[in-house]
């Protein structure tokens, strides 16, 4: 699990890095509008919201990228050892059950 989350928030910090450098770079935190109204907050405030708000945007991608390059066997197995599978399961291994 531990290795999961390093492929996950190691790539997006670094991303979040990237995406923060470029958009301040372009736009000044004192010229920023949210719904019509101009923020209100100071510009390191502006800077670590805009950091943290990529960072969830790259972690989010990261994350799904992991859940999608699953195994079948991942997707398919079963949490259960196999005696502690319930009647008619079909990967209980036992005569009459379905399938």
């Amino acid at each position: 699990m531990t290795r999961k989350l390093m492929w996950i928030l190691w790539p997006a910090f670094l991303v979040a890095g990237i995406a923060e450098g470029i958009t301040f770079t372009l736009f000044d935190p004192r010229d920023m509008h949210v719904f019509g109204e101009p923020v209100d907050l100071g510009r390191t405030a502006v800077y670590s919201l805009g950091f943290f708000l990529f960072w969830a945007f790259a972690a989010a991608s990261s994350a799904l990228t992991c859940f999608l390059q699953r195994s079948p066997f991942e997707v398919n197995r079963c949490p259960l050892p196999q005696a502690e599978r319930p009647e008619g399961c079909p990967k209980r291994g036992e005569r009459g059950g379905c399938c």
